[in-house]
C-alpha cells in the first residue's frame, strides 16, 4: 500500500535538520550561537501572558467561533486603523491558528489542481509546498539583488499563463528582508486585477521595517480579491501561542470560515485572549525594540561584508541578512550549491548556526538571523571569519 503521491516529493523542513544538530552540539556541552530560527527570543508582551493566564484562569477554553472571537477581530481591525489608517471591519477579519494555516487555507479556497501560483524565490519554503499539497504548480520568480531578490509586477507578468490562478508575495521578505513599497504593490495589485488572480500577501514581519515610510500593506488596496495575511508570532514574540489572522473582502470570509471549520474547528481560544490583549495594548513593535534590532542588523551587515567573499547587503525589513556567498565558495573550488556544505562547517568547526540559501529555492546564500545580543553578534562575526580563512 502506497501514500498519496502528493506526500512522495514532500520533504522536512531542510531548517529543522539544522536545528536538530545544533540542539544536539549544545546538549554535549558545544557552545553554538544559533543565527538559524526565526524567533524573536523577547517575551510576548506583558497583558497577553496575563490574558492567556485569565483565560484558563476562568474557564474560558472551550471552542470559540470558528473564524475567531469578534473581540479578536474588531482589535486586529483596530490596528489597521491605528497603525496604518486603513479601516477594516471585523467580518473582514479570520483569525486561524498560526499564519501557516491562513496560507494553506488561503491555497485551498483560491486554487484547483492543475492551477498555477507566482511565487517570490527565494521564499519561503512552505508556500511552494502548499502550493503542490493542493496538486497545483509552483512558478517561482526571482528579483534582482537591488530589490533583496523580490520580484516586481513586470517580472512576474512574464511568468503569467493561462493556467496562473494566484501571486503570493511576501513583503517584509523572509529571508531577505525586501520590502515593497507602495508603487511597487501597486504594480502587483494592477497586475493581478488584468488577469483576474486572487493576491495573497505575507505580511507577518509588517512590524520589522526599518524606513516607515516604505512598507505599504495590500489592505491599503480596494482589491476584492487580495488577502493579507498577519501574525502574532513576530511583531509580539508570541511564536507558540500560534495566532494568525486573515484579511479580506467580506464576500470571501465566510467560505474560508468553511474550510477553517473542517480544519482546526477554531483557533485556540486561550491564545486568541492574549493576542486580544497584545493587539489592544500595543498595537505593533515598540519603537525601542525594533531599533535595537536596526541596530544589530547594521553591525551584522556591516562585519560580513569586511569579509572577504561575502556580500552581505542590509534589507530593509525583517530580521534576517541573505548574504552572498558564491564567491566566498568559487575561490574555495565549491558551486553555488555547495552552500549547504559551509553551513554545515560553520556549524560543526565555528558553533554557528546559519540556514542554506537553498532551502529557500536560491543556492550559492546564507540566511542568517540576527537575534542574539550584540555581545553574542560580535563572536559569531569573528567565528564566521576566522572560519573564512579555513575555507580558503
Amino acid at each position: 500500500m502506497s501514500l498519496a503521491s502528493r506526500i512522495e516529493n514532500l520533504t522536512m523542513s531542510k531548517t529543522q535538520a539544522i536545528n536538530d544538530r545544533a540542539s544536539q552540539m549544545a546538549r554535549e556541552g558545544r557552545d553554538v550561537i544559533d543565527l538559524g530560527a526565526g524567533d524573536p527570543r523577547f517575551r510576548e508582551p506583558d497583558p497577553a501572558r496575563q490574558a492567556g493566564i485569565s483565560a484558563i484562569e476562568d474557564g474560558f477554553t472551550g471552542y470559540t467561533e470558528a473564524g475567531g472571537i469578534p473581540e479578536l477581530r474588531r482589535a486586529i481591525g483596530r490596528r489597521y486603523s491605528k497603525v496604518f489608517g486603513i479601516d477594516v471591519d471585523e467580518s473582514e477579519v479570520l483569525v486561524t491558528a498560526g499564519a501557516k494555516a491562513a496560507l494553506f487555507e488561503l491555497v485551498q479556497l483560491t486554487v484547483d489542481p492543475g492551477d498555477e501560483v507566482i511565487v517570490p524565490r527565494p521564499y519561503y519554503p512552505s508556500y511552494v509546498s502548499q502550493v503542490a499539497l493542493v496538486g497545483a504548480k509552483p512558478v517561482t520568480v526571482s528579483g534582482t539583488k537591488e530589490n533583496h531578490y523580490l520580484p516586481t509586477g513586470t517580472e512576474m507578468g512574464r511568468q503569467v499563463s493561462e493556467r496562473t490562478k494566484a501571486i503570493l508575495i511576501n513583503s517584509p521578505g523572509n529571508p531577505t528582508g525586501g520590502v515593497y513599497d507602495s508603487r511597487q504593490l501597486q504594480e502587483i495589485v494592477e497586475l493581478a486585477d488584468a488577469h483576474d488572480l486572487f493576491l495573497i500577501s505575507d505580511e507577518c514581519y509588517d512590524g520589522f521595517t526599518y524606513e516607515r515610510d516604505r512598507f505599504c500593506t495590500l489592505v491599503s488596496f480596494d482589491y476584492s480579491r487580495g488577502f493579507t495575511v498577519g501574525s502574532a508570532s513576530k511583531s509580539f514574540a508570541m511564536t507558540g501561542w500560534r495566532l494568525g489572522y486573515v484579511v479580506g473582502d467580506r464576500k470571501y470570509m465566510g467560505e474560508l470560515e468553511k474550510v477553517q471549520s473542517h480544519l482546526t474547528s477554531s483557533p485556540s481560544s486561550i491564545s486568541q485572549k492574549a493576542a486580544q490583549a497584545a493587539f489592544t495594548k500595543d498595537l505593533s513593535l515598540p519603537d525601542k525594540t525594533l531599533r535595537q534590532f536596526e541596530r544589530k542588523r547594521n553591525y551584522l551587515a556591516k562585519t560580513l561584508n569586511e569579509v572577504e567573499g561575502i556580500d552581505c547587503p542590509a534589507p530593509p525589513g525583517s530580521f534576517y541578512l541573505f548574504p552572498d556567498v558564491r564567491s566566498l565558495l568559487k575561490s574555495a573550488g565549491l558551486g553555488e550549491a555547495d552552500e549547504g556544505k559551509f553551513a554545515r562547517s560553520l556549524l560543526e568547526e565555528a558553533g554557528v548556526v546559519t540556514v542554506p540559501g537553498g532551502a529557500f529555492g536560491l543556492g550559492g546564500f546564507l540566511r542568517i538571523a540576527y537575534l542574539p545580543g550584540l555581545e553574542r553578534l560580535e563572536e559569531a562575526s569573528s567565528r564566521i571569519s576566522s572560519a573564512v580563512e579555513r575555507v580558503r
